[in-house]
């Protein structure tokens, strides 16, 4: 029993549990059996898998990240003068339509203003882009300056040259500026330090959005920058160029009138000294035959 072939050793195999002994160390020997019971068996085999035994999930809400602090003005912010500043705001599609019915205005008088797409703050300017943070920048009044700071977002400084469709809040063009410098827009990241406004660079927008805020007002000239001639200051150089050539005509219409006034008055001059000594020239004849 146990042999594959003849001539090869048995194969190890389990002893019957009836034939089973089990010797005791004072050499007395005992039946016993093999225990197959509970104790044998693994624990997959006992019951089938746990379904549904798991605790209920629970209902909590976890803040990951936290809220970010409200934004407080630097120190050394101080308030504008009363009447002389105004914020526009317009939308570039609405102002390549009708650029005189699109911009939305509202006088400076605050030494800040926060930009942002949250409802929740008072006296903030809304710009609910996707793209625009809940307080994004902010605008402050320091040392006679406008400054631009961001706060949890991009912006973005641009030239009022980039767009021909600004207008004031009475739907007027207002003067232009431009300078010598190529760059016409210049970013500003959160990190970056506050930016000052200038007469040409008074345009900026709040990351990717569409919406346009520009200041109007005396804002300081930057090196460089100079006023750029509009379409009035044309066509009052036109008028004054064409007055110019037309007084130019009547002077030289006037020069020659002149010029012939005296060409005539010369001959008739002319005409009685020759008649003069013709006078003369005989009188003493007469003298002389007498």
């Amino acid at each position: 029993e146990g042999r594959v072939c003849d001539g090869a050793p048995p194969f190890p195999t389990a002893p019957r549990p009836s034939t089973f002994r089990h010797t005791l160390p004072s050499g007395g020997q005992h039946a016993g059996e093999m225990a197959y019971g509970p104790l044998c068996q693994c624990a997959f085999m006992s019951y089938g898998p746990r379904i549904q035994q798991k605790a209920p999930p629970l209902d909590i809400v976890k803040v990951i990240w936290e809220k970010r602090a409200k934004f407080e003005p630097p120190m050394g912010v101080e308030a504008p003068p009363p009447g002389q500043f105004m914020l526009l705001a317009f939308d570039l599609h609405e102002a390549k339509a009708d650029a005189s019915t699109a911009t939305r205005s509202m006088p400076l008088d605050d030494r800040c203003v926060i930009f942002g797409s949250s409802q929740f703050h008072d006296g903030q300017v809304h710009d609910g882009h996707k793209s625009v943070q809940e307080q994004h920048t902010a605008l402050f009044f320091m040392k006679g300056k406008w400054h631009l700071k961001g706060i949890n977002g991009n912006t973005y400084m641009e030239s009022m040259t980039a767009h021909p469709w600004l207008r004031d809040a009475e739907g007027a063009v207002p003067k232009r500026y431009t300078s010598s410098n190529a760059r016409k827009t210049e970013a500003i990241a959160p990190m970056d330090p506050k930016k000052r406004l200038s007469r040409e660079m008074c345009v900026f927008r709040l990351g990717d959005s569409d919406r346009r805020f520009w200041i109007a007002g005396p804002l300081p000239l930057k090196e460089g920058e100079m006023e750029e001639a509009g379409a009035d200051a044309g066509r009052s150089a036109a008028v004054g160029g064409a007055a110019g050539v037309a007084g130019a005509d009547r002077r030289d219409r006037g020069g020659e009138r002149d010029r012939g006034d005296r060409k005539e008055r010369g001959r008739k001059d002319r005409k009685e000294a020759r008649s003069r000594t013709r006078s003369r020239s005989r009188s003493r004849g007469e003298r002389r035959r007498k």
